[in-house]
């Protein structure tokens, strides 16, 4: 089983082509869900700052750290590691079901027929570049040098290439329509948002502007 994890982590990373094949083939939703879970909280452990980390300025702001005492705010601080777990364990699975489920539904909506089982398990997956985020967290906390924005970045866009990939193997699209599948939850959310603003500038903005001339004071001579 060990053996099995190291090649599905080497090849994710280094040979995403047959790791993402091999991955949609024989593994299904849960397996991506655990591994999406254990990079988010190997990441979010690696990175959190507290009193042993980063310093307390990070969640106790200067003005109130002045009134509580060191012990209470030590005390406050070593729970963060825990909420952070406890927060990822409970929302966690919900957002990578709902993430996985929209862009199941996009995908069927193209003409699509790969399964919910296979997407998730690729999905799940392609969290693996993450993990160096973890590795910039260490490096900036026992180093002089901050490149945790470098890596993130870094780790964002491979990411996504390997989600777009997956989603191009799992339904057999293109890379187009695998790149357009994936970001097509986020444009609708965007046309959502600027059709609301659009539709509040010709309708509330003209009643706004009769209201304030109604209300105007009567000038005095």
């Amino acid at each position: 089983m060990f053996k099995e994890w190291l090649d599905d982590f080497y090849d994710i990373l280094f040979n995403c082509r047959k790791g993402l094949s091999r991955i949609a083939q024989n593994r299904n939703i849960w397996h991506g869900l655990v591994i999406y879970l254990f990079v988010n909280l190997i990441v979010s452990l690696a990175t959190i700052n507290s009193t042993y980390m980063a310093g307390q300025d990070a969640f106790i702001p200067p003005e109130f750290s002045t009134f509580l005492p060191q012990e209470i705010l030590e005390g406050v601080l070593r729970f963060i590691p825990l909420v952070t777990i406890l927060v990822q364990l409970v929302f966690g699975p919900l957002y990578f079901f709902l993430i996985v489920g929209v862009i199941n539904l996009v995908a069927e909506l193209f003409g699509g027929r790969g399964g919910v089982l296979n997407l998730g398990a690729v999905m799940g997956y392609g969290q693996y570049p993450y993990l160096i985020v973890a590795l910039g967290g260490l490096f900036t906390r026992y180093t002089n040098f901050d490149v945790m924005g470098l890596l993130a970045f870094a780790a964002l866009l491979w990411s996504l290439f390997l989600k777009i990939a997956g989603l191009k193997i799992v339904y057999n699209f293109s890379w187009g329509r695998a790149a357009l599948v994936y970001f097509m939850p986020l444009i609708a959310v965007a046309a959502a948002l600027l059709l609301f603003l659009l539709l509040a500038i010709v309708f509330l903005l003209p009643l706004m502007m009769q209201v304030m001339e109604n209300f105007q004071p009567p000038l005095v001579f």
